[in-house]
């Protein structure tokens, strides 16, 4: 369940990132949204954490989800070294206005880590359920 939150919620940021670079006027102001929904995230980590148990909440964050974490960690820092290097380039040439570019670079970092959980997670819950016994 938390893969998934993950993946739906870098979905989520990447989708207003794009529209905020294609609609700047209607999303850029409303970039509270992503603060809002990120409170809520981790507001549902709490709420299944606590449901679950620490027991089971210890068993879901063990060395391999730390790996993958790490891996994110590294994914969402190249994508934002990247995307300062191509937003300057947008905002030099004149194609993109700043009100635009500073939400969706922020929409973009933080759904990258977010994007790169929910894969490797769900990748991995998919291939132990289809593994041959």
């Amino acid at each position: 369940m938390w893969n998934a939150a993950m993946g739906l919620f870098g979905v989520v940021f990447w989708l207003y990132g794009i529209l905020t670079l294609l609609w700047p006027a209607v999303f850029a102001p409303h970039g509270y949204m992503l603060g809002i929904l990120g409170v809520l995230l981790a507001l549902y980590f709490l709420l299944t954490g606590w449901l679950a148990g620490t027991a089971s909440v210890g068993r879901v964050w063990d060395e391999g989800a730390e790996h993958d974490s790490n891996r994110a960690y590294k994914f969402g820092f190249t994508m934002a070294w990247c995307m300062y290097l191509v937003f300057w380039l947008l905002l030099a040439r004149g194609w993109i206005s700043l009100e635009a570019t500073f939400p969706a670079m922020g929409a973009f970092t933080g759904g990258s880590y977010c994007l790169y959980m929910g894969i490797t997670g769900l990748r991995g819950w998919y291939e132990t359920r289809h593994a041959p016994d």
